[in-house]
């Protein structure tokens, strides 16, 4: 959930005990209709959060939910509005609705944070509305707010997301840990947007796409004529142009151990030199971490920096893959089902059975594989055979439900052990159906051809398949 510090949201609004940071905090588009909150403003207006994102506030204050929108006035006016709001508890909240605009200065979107009214807040509402005068439209802009929303249903995520919130308090190094897919960028996103950051720029880059040739230049930025081809004028690097934000390093782990050594310079004088250069500039950023590698293991094989690991480890959090939070399943597939419809103006929706089938599989990409999977639906949803995706997903909650496939893997040390078996076998049988024709195959799997031929070696080679 998007979320500004109080003072950039209130303008000489100091962050006390006598005034908190907001807990209520929702986005809406400029008709207002409702596109993202937190679990408190459904439970100020005590309306049920899958049903909360489909109501409007117009509808909110037709119906008694509220008395007054500031939302809606902030979107008409297209300036701050700020004041209170009575629910239909009897309960009252300060309400402070901020435009944001593009360049063009149409409103984005509008973000609305509530704090719980008392005396002392009310006279310093009174005094905020006499010196704040309409913002021009033209120089209202929050950066680093994304729409992509963090589903969170399991308790194993909400967890998670509480510590992240807390941790976005302090500017401490952080590493994210979590296999591929599982969202580590997503969650760095959420830690930068409830920072103290949040205004800065949020530069990510992948270390794993970094050629070895030109990642010090990338990251560090070069001066006029360091080398062959370089922009005549220099370029700043992404530590320079994180100053003042968040630099997000995912895939860490494949870092050069030369690149390891200057990255740490770096962190303990907050110096950087351009390539080519004689000069030092400064950069005061955050940094964020991600691998799916075990680093710690990495530096007694000496393969990444002891001294560098020490210098990040300081907070770390660890995602947990996809199969072990299936609460987050239906709630994820969902809500990437409403993204597409919404993307392609279309109306499909999910099965029971496909929600079965999403259930029982094992995920091995976590939710990047889920999105694409729900986005594989729609397409197929809108071919001729509508049903091919379903019979190949739904195949796989088939067979996990029939009897004789737990007492074939009984005695098997992991379920992860158990997936791949079955991961093997459904693959051989699909193979077999089409009577190992590869590219019939695949389709029907729903995978790249090389894909399948990547998991084919990866178990057995194609031979043994075919010899059976």
């Amino acid at each position: 959930m998007p979320h500004n510090s109080i003072t950039s949201i209130m303008p000489g609004y100091e962050k006390t005990a006598a005034f908190p940071a907001p807990k209520i905090i929702f986005v809406t588009d400029h008709k207002g209709n409702l596109l993202l909150f937190n679990t408190e403003a459904a439970l100020t207006v005590g309306v049920p959060k899958e049903q909360l994102l489909h109501l409007n506030l117009g509808e909110l204050i037709h119906n008694g939910t509220l008395n007054t929108s500031y939302t809606l006035r902030a979107a008409k006016n297209k300036c701050i509005e700020q004041g209170l709001v009575r629910t239909k508890f009897k309960t009252e909240t300060l309400a402070v609705s901020r435009p944001v605009f593009n360049p063009s200065g149409d409103i984005l979107y509008l973000v609305t944070t509530c704090v719980a009214a008392s005396p002392e807040r009310k006279k310093h509402r009174d005094g905020l509305n006499q010196r704040t005068s309409p913002t021009p439209k033209h120089k209202i802009q929050v950066f680093g707010i994304d729409t992509e929303d963090i589903v969170a249903e399991s308790n194993t995520m909400r967890t998670i997301l509480n510590l992240a919130a807390n941790i976005a308090r302090l500017d401490s190094p952080t590493i994210l840990y979590g296999e591929s897919g599982t969202g580590k960028e997503v969650l760095a996103r959420y830690i930068h947007r409830h920072s103290t950051r949040s205004n800065g720029a949020f530069m990510a880059i992948n270390c794993a796409a970094l050629s070895e040739s030109l990642a010090e230049a990338e990251l560090f930025g070069y001066s006029k004529g360091a080398f062959t081809g370089a922009n005549t004028q220099g370029n700043i690097g992404l530590v320079e142009a994180a100053d003042g934000g968040t630099l997000f390093l995912d895939e860490i782990a494949e870092l050069s151990l030369p690149l390891q050594a200057k990255l740490l310079r770096v962190l303990e004088t907050g110096e950087i030199r351009r390539l080519g250069s004689c000069v030092n500039l400064t950069s005061d950023f955050r940094l964020i971490a991600a691998t799916n590698k075990d680093l710690k293991r990495m530096t007694e094989e000496g393969t990444f920096r002891k001294d560098l690991f020490y210098r990040l480890h300081v907070v770390d959090l660890v995602i947990p893959p996809l199969r072990e939070r299936p609460e987050d399943i239906t709630m994820l597939a969902l809500h990437f089902l409403k993204k597409f419809n919404t993307k392609y103006n279309l109306d499909i929706a999910l099965d029971n059975d496909m929600l079965a089938a999403f259930q029982h599989y094992d995920w091995p990409g976590n939710v990047r594989e889920l999105r694409n999977a729900v986005e594989k639906y729609v397409v197929f949803g809108l071919q001729d055979n509508p049903t091919q995706f379903s019979r190949t997903m739904s195949g796989v909650a088939h067979q996990l439900a029939q009897p004789n496939y737990v007492k074939s893997f009984e005695g098997q040390e992991s379920l992860k052990q158990v997936m791949q078996q079955f991961e093997e076998q459904y693959i051989h049988s699909i193979l077999k159906a089409c009577n190992f024709r590869t590219g019939e195959a695949a389709n029907r799997l729903g995978i790249c051809r090389t894909v399948l031929y990547r998991k084919l070696k990866t178990f057995t080679g194609i031979e043994k398949f075919k010899n059976h």
